[in-house]
């Protein structure tokens, strides 16, 4: 991977990685340069949480050998943050699939500033060139709410085709591309896929005429006080949507609590609540992942039971997690290695979850 102005305040990786299902490409941390002056610490029992409690969790992660990153988010204090092995809280870290959940803000930001009319937008009304370079597509009539539930009916196995996903020189090409898959009885399945998921990128990037990460940077980046990123592109020069972008855990802790207070930042809204709401709503229903329960689907967020509460999880492989617990006004970011075996990564991703389901049962 090659990393563009490692001065500069805003920086841009290139080169190919993995997505959610896991895959190839090194975790290439990158370190940042900002000081860790950007959060209103607390001792956990001045938030309502004994520190026992709190130390328990902290200790207990340091027993999942992936684990490099934990921290513990409640009334807009940080009062448990914890690095293992090698990490640092000056780290950038691949947030792997997360990134999605990212381009569903970005969408509803869109929306809001009138770039997109809605999710009724089809695909041949938001990406006319990129249709216009795949004349034999059938995915016009797709439109943003279905990409964005995973819902778009094209075929797509993300376990057999995730090589291909990883060297593909213009990703919207590929998800534009693909055929369409057999209906349920209830229209198209469920089916997790970055290639399409990808295309909110280009979508945003067309919506505003400008780069992604310029729209980024502007609209969601800056007003969280988020200084320093680093985001993958394709062959093509465009923002990969689906995977690729690298954030602190700190930063990472800013979308999550953002999100949970209602789009809100420091009394500013950054993204609308009306889009939260509707993201965060479950338009399927998918079996357990270890212990969270009730496992359902919104606008590229993924919506549980953990330990007794209701979640709302950007999810990353591997366990980059940036998790909403709304009855107790508490978030929680982890990050984790991803350059794993599928079945490795996904086996630590459910160790995390067990982990903070017993902290948040005893809560």
């Amino acid at each position: 991977m090659m990393i563009l102005g490692l001065a500069a305040p805003w920086l841009t990786a290139c080169g190919g990685g993995g997505s959610g299902g896991g895959g190839a490409g090194p975790e290439n941390v990158v370190l940042s340069a900002i000081i860790d002056d950007d959060w209103n610490r607390a001792a956990p029992e001045g938030e309502g949480v004994a520190p026992a409690l709190m130390q328990t969790l902290l200790a207990e992660g340091a027993q999942i050998p992936s684990l490099r990153s934990l921290l513990v988010v409640r009334n807009a204090r940080l009062i448990g943050e914890r690095y293992y092995a090698d990490g640092q809280s000056s780290d950038l870290r691949h947030i792997r699939s997360a990134t999605k959940t990212v381009s569903s803000l970005l969408a509803g930001q869109a929306i809001r500033d009138g770039k997109i009319r809605g999710v009724t937008s089809t695909l041949a009304e938001l990406l006319p060139r990129e249709m216009a370079r795949v004349p034999t597509s059938v995915a016009g009539n797709v439109t943003l709410a279905q990409v964005l539930r995973m819902r778009s009916g094209l075929a797509w196995d993300e376990d057999v085709h995730m090589q291909e996903l990883l060297h593909a020189p213009d990703l919207a090409s590929l998800a534009l591309s693909l055929p369409i898959a057999p209906l349920g009885p209830n229209g198209p399945y469920w089916n997790y896929n970055s290639a399409v998921s990808h295309l909110v990128s280009p979508i945003v990037a067309n919506a505003y005429g400008e780069d992604t990460l310029a729209v980024a940077t502007r609209n969601l980046f800056a007003p969280l006080g988020i200084r320093q990123t680093a985001w993958q592109r394709d062959g093509t020069g465009t923002i990969l949507g689906s995977f690729g972008l690298q954030l602190r855990a700190r930063d990472l802790m800013k979308l999550a609590w953002m999100a949970l207070d209602g789009g809100m930042w420091q009394g500013k809204s950054v993204v609308p609540a009306a889009w939260l709401n509707e993201s965060f709503t479950n338009h399927v229903h998918i079996g357990p992942i270890g212990d969270m329960s009730d496992v359902g689907y919104g606008y590229l967020w993924w919506r549980g039971m953990l330990g007794g509460h209701q979640v709302i999880t950007a999810y990353g492989f591997g366990g980059q997690f940036a998790m909403l617990v709304p009855d107790l006004r508490m978030t929680i970011a982890t990050a984790a290695l991803w350059d794993l075996p599928l079945d490795e990564g996904s086996a630590n991703e459910e160790l995390i979850f067990n982990l903070i389901g017993r902290f948040l049962s005893k809560l």
